[in-house]
Formats: C-alpha cells, sequence, structure tokens
C-alpha cells in the first residue's frame, strides 16, 4: 500500500515524545544520538520526528494534514489523554488542541504539538455521506448566510468580520427568527461562540435562549445531544 509519512522538526526529541505519549500515540522507535530522531504511531498513523535546535516552536510554519475514518473519535480520544495526564485541555499557547470543527468539506481540529508543528486531522464529509451537522440549518431564508458565517467562524478563523456579517444579516434578537428549535440551537451555538471570541465573555441573552431550548429538548435524541455537547464544549473552552 502507497503510504506516505511526514518527517516534522522539534527542539527537544524527549518532549516531543512525551507529548504524544500524552495523546495517546505509542512510541515505536526512540534516537538522541548521533541525530535525535523519534517515530509515534496511532492505529494506521505514522509520524516522524528529527531533533534541530534551530526550530523556534512558536515560529515554526510545519504543517500536515492527517486523514482519519472517525475524526470525532480520535479528538475525543487525543483530549481525554491531554485531561488525564496534563489535568487540562490546553486550547492556546503551545502546545494546544482545537475545538471539533465542522467546516465545508470536512470535520476536523488541530493539535500543535512541543515543536510547533501544526496537524491539522479530519475526516472528508463525503465518507461519511452526511452535511456537516453544526454548518447546516433548514431554513430556507438564513441557511447560506449562516453557512458563510460559519466559514468565516470557523475555516477562516475571523471572528472580527463574521462578528460584522452577523450584525448586518441576522437579527440583534435571534429569539425573533422565525426557525425551528434544531436551526435555532445550532445559530445560537454559533453565535455564542462568536460572540466569546469576539469580546471573550459570554453574551447572557444567547446563553439564556440556548438554555431556554436545550432544558425542553430530548437529551435521548442523537441531534440535540451533539448541541449539548457542543454547548458544553464552548463553555468549557
Amino acid at each position: 500500500m502507497d503510504k506516505i509519512i511526514p518527517i516534522l522538526p522539534c527542539p527537544s526529541i524527549m518532549e516531543q515524545v512525551a507529548f504524544y505519549e500524552n495523546l495517546g500515540f505509542t512510541i515505536v522507535q526512540t534516537y538522541t544520538r548521533p541525530n535525535p530522531y523519534a517515530v509515534v504511531q496511532h492505529g494506521s498513523l505514522e509520524i516522524h520526528f528529527y531533533g534541530s535546535k534551530k526550530t523556534l516552536p512558536a515560529e515554526n510554519p510545519s504543517m500536515c494534514y492527517l486523514r482519519v475514518d472517525d475524526v470525532s473519535a480520535v479528538h475525543e480520544a487525543f483530549s481525554n489523554g491531554l485531561k488525564q495526564n496534563l489535568g487540562k485541555i490546553p486550547r492556546s499557547g503551545i502546545p494546544r488542541i482545537s475545538k471539533l470543527k465542522d467546516l465545508k468539506e470536512d470535520s476536523r481540529f488541530m493539535v500543535t504539538d512541543m515543536g510547533g508543528n501544526t496537524l491539522f486531522i479530519g475526516t472528508p464529509n463525503a465518507e461519511v455521506n452526511e452535511p456537516p451537522f453544526f454548518r447546516t440549518i433548514e431554513s430556507a431564508e438564513y441557511a447560506e448566510k449562516f453557512a458563510i458565517l460559519y466559514d468565516l467562524l470557523y475555516s477562516k478563523e475571523d471572528s472580527a468580520t463574521a462578528n460584522n456579517m452577523r450584525v448586518k444579516f441576522f437579527p440583534e434578537d435571534l429569539s425573533s427568527m422565525d426557525v425551528g428549535g434544531l436551526d435555532m440551537a445550532k445559530i445560537s451555538l454559533a453565535a455564542l461562540d462568536l460572540h466569546l471570541q469576539h469580546n471573550h465573555i459570554v453574551d447572557p441573552r444567547i446563553d439564556g435562549k440556548l438554555k431556554e431550548l436545550l432544558d425542553g429538548s430530548d437529551r435521548e435524541n442523537s441531534n440535540w445531544r451533539r448541541i449539548w455537547d457542543k454547548y458544553d464544549e464552548i463553555l468549557g473552552g
């Protein structure tokens, strides 16, 4: 089987290896002399690292996309591993792990390791035969606008432009929108996260509306369980 294996730099092989162990990777090989080198593996994923004292983690541009069968399961495993071993899930600084994002082409998250390498880990939407859940709503009036706002916020990570669009194309009082409950929950989740990213505080009006929707929802329903989990993730982050 044809296979590509990334070889990425890091200033400290031992710190790099320890971080990937925390994620749940198996350490296949580690060499400290004469040339620092390591091989780590997680299922069918394999990554190699070489030691380079010239590598500055905050300035490291190295990136790699890892395609997996079930990105949700991998994200959960990595997050749980970090929480168990570090006592927290680091969302900023180095190292860090992002929240799971439903984008236009795939669902993905990002990991930045001790060496400053950024891994994009995702599952293409075409492989799961369903549209990205949090990016799509049923409302014909707002579906296209919401998808654009969502991409600005999560694909381009441009909260300023997303906020301008939110003000221009959506009512200030989201509860005045004539949309279904699940649509309202998805719009409110994005608005809650947008306000949090842009203003660094939780908007009590949006939060109150979401709590009202969640309290009246069926937690046995798989879609509403996903809404609950995303709400907890946003506030937890």
